[in-house]
């Protein structure tokens, strides 16, 4: 073998991440997001900036910015109000590879940037590699079309505007809708579950507004568990709760600042009892669900819960679980169901 060859070889670490890489950006889109990023340098750009020139929806830019985060080419910060995204060094170099593909034309750059991933997805088998196996690993893509999440979101907003039919407007579906797109797109770890997991958000809260205005009639209390991230505490709350009422009981939890998902650990330790938290994820707190709870159990979020005559209000002194050991959050669970148990369910279920 030439020695020249082998070292321009890449490293299996090495192709993984570049195949990733590029794999998030065969999407028109986000070529043309990473180029105006590139350019912005330290500056930076928001996403509403990068709508405006776009000419798309602010929700369709924030996902494709959280794709290129997840992918190391983003970074992205608070300033005020606004979110700023800047390049990374990765983004950068890549972009600078990606300018010279042969081709003027846009549909030309395209297609052979999409020849670059067909050329690794053939030729490259990490697992294969590792294993000393001769069969090559299937490589997973997503079908054409599929995952664009403006194509998801109205057919969620469709489902929606049938389900609330004759309660609520398309237009106050399509509002919070898109509000609660927003504000998952913030926090969600999962940008693939995004439109179902927003379907499951929004929905709640149409529920809740529609309670609230007397549009539909609540035949069972509702309690409402906050913490500040929405992983660990008020997660295993409402489910301890929602294992011991069942369907007597409406339950919801959200987090004054949500995290990515609920933490690993503290799902481990519901499951050690025969309790799945797999389907649930951190949501952040809204006034409607406020409003329309019966009871309101707080953990640790301070003043960050409004406030609503003819609502009882509990603030339970819980430890905070997140990144303490599984004996330690065992401890915690089992006080939060001694709680639920000793100063809940008396009154909910007499």
């Amino acid at each position: 073998m030439n020695p020249q060859e082998s070292t321009g070889r890449l490293a299996t670490g090495t192709a993984k991440r570049l195949a990733g890489q590029l794999k998030n950006l065969a999407d028109p889109v986000r070529v043309r997001l990473l180029s105006i990023i590139v350019a912005a340098r330290r500056e930076g750009v928001s996403a509403g900036e990068v709508a405006e020139a776009f000419d798309l929806t602010k929700p369709t830019v924030s996902h494709h910015l959280k794709v290129l985060g997840e992918a190391g080419l983003v970074t992205r910060e608070r300033s005020g109000t606004h979110i700023i995204y800047r390049p990374t060094s990765a983004a950068r170099r890549l972009h600078t590879v990606l300018r010279g593909i042969p081709g003027e034309a846009a549909a030309e750059r395209e297609e052979g940037l999409r020849s670059v991933l067909d050329e690794l997805d053939g030729g490259w088998r990490p697992a294969a590699e590792e294993a000393g196996a001769s069969a090559q690993v299937p490589v997973e893509r997503p079908l054409p079309g599929l995952l664009d999440p403006e194509d998801l979101l109205e057919r969620v907003q469709e489902r929606l505007t049938i389900r609330f039919a004759g309660v609520f407007t398309p237009e106050t579906v399509h509002r919070y809708l898109r509000d609660s797109y927003e504000r998952l797109s913030h926090s969600a770890a999962v940008t693939a579950h995004l439109p179902a997991l927003t379907e499951r958000f929004a929905a709640e809260r149409l529920a809740s507004v529609a309670r609230c205005e007397g549009l539909l009639h609540k035949v069972v209390p509702e309690v409402l568990f906050v913490c500040v991230r929405n992983a660990g505490r008020s997660q295993m709350a409402a489910a301890l709760l929602r294992h011991l009422a069942g369907d007597r009981v409406q339950i919801r939890s959200a987090g004054s600042a949500p995290g990515e998902g609920v933490d690993p650990d503290v799902a481990a330790v519901m499951t050690e009892i025969g309790i799945d938290l797999g389907t649930e994820f951190p949501k952040p707190l809204t006034d409607e669900v406020v409003h329309s709870a019966d009871i309101v159990i707080t953990m640790g979020c301070g003043d960050a819960c409004p406030v609503y005559l003819g609502k009882r209000y509990l603030d339970w002194e819980i430890p905070e679980p997140l990144g303490e050991s599984r004996p330690v959050i065992r401890l915690i669970r089992d006080e939060v169901d001694r709680r639920i148990r000793r100063e809940l369910l008396p009154g909910l279920l007499g």
